[in-house]
């Protein structure tokens, strides 16, 4: 059975969220704290932070919403996510409703209501479930590559070279707070929403994960 760890991406700005999403969490989580305003430094020793024994590893920032039962539904979710040649497939847990994001799952959803998105990459770092497996080598990638800011695309950049999909839980099981990025430039709070959110009530693990999967290519964030 999978069994997955947490970490908080935290950062000061936004200490004041942190207590409340630590309580809503049905596992305990380890806060890793900015130290130098630097993404990648951060996101990095969130993801390292994962525990002996965990199969995979859940790094949630600091402004997410969460529904409830998250960590044990993630866990029942992995069930249903295959393993390609032996590589475990990572989760991203948020899917945004960015403008050209919103055209994509028009085009390829539909009315269809799948338990699954898949892409070929992270497009949003809120919460990201990672293969332990797969995590030292990604980070020695990174590392090795500061001319990408964002942690989240860091991530991606080197899973799509790897061939490694992304599948997205859809609905969303986690949310932006309605709040600002701490990133110069990013788009609005309002648009800093989940396409689709599962909600804060309800309970990750009355989610039916078997309703197939929609794969939707390669798009770039024009936000």
């Amino acid at each position: 059975m999978p069994r997955v760890s947490v970490a908080v991406m935290a950062h000061r700005k936004r200490e004041k969220f942190v207590p409340g999403l630590v309580a809503s969490l049905d596992r305990p989580a380890k806060g890793v704290w900015d130290q130098k305003n630097d993404r990648w430094d951060t996101g990095r020793r969130a993801m390292l932070a994962y525990e002996s024994g965990a199969t995979h590893h859940l790094v949630i920032q600091d402004d997410a919403v969460v529904c409830r039962n998250l960590v044990a539904g993630v866990e029942r979710a992995l069930t249903r996510v295959p393993a390609p040649h032996g590589t475990p497939t990572p989760l991203c847990l948020y899917a945004g409703r960015v403008k050209r994001f919103r055209s994509v799952v028009r085009r390829h959803v539909g009315s269809r209501r799948p338990s699954w998105l898949a892409m070929p990459s992270i497009y949003w770092g809120v919460g990201v479930v990672m293969p332990v497996q797969l995590i030292s080598e990604l980070i020695r990638w990174g590392d090795q590559h500061p001319e990408v800011a964002n942690y989240d695309y860091r991530m991606g950049q080197w899973l799509r070279q790897q061939g490694v999909e992304v599948w997205y839980p859809w609905p969303s099981l986690v949310d932006h707070r309605h709040s600002p990025s701490l990133v110069e430039g990013r788009s609005s709070a309002a648009s800093r929403h989940a396409h689709s959110f599962i909600g804060a009530n309800a309970s990750a693990l009355s989610h039916r994960w078997n309703r197939g999967v929609v794969r939707i290519p390669h798009w770039k964030d024009d936000t």
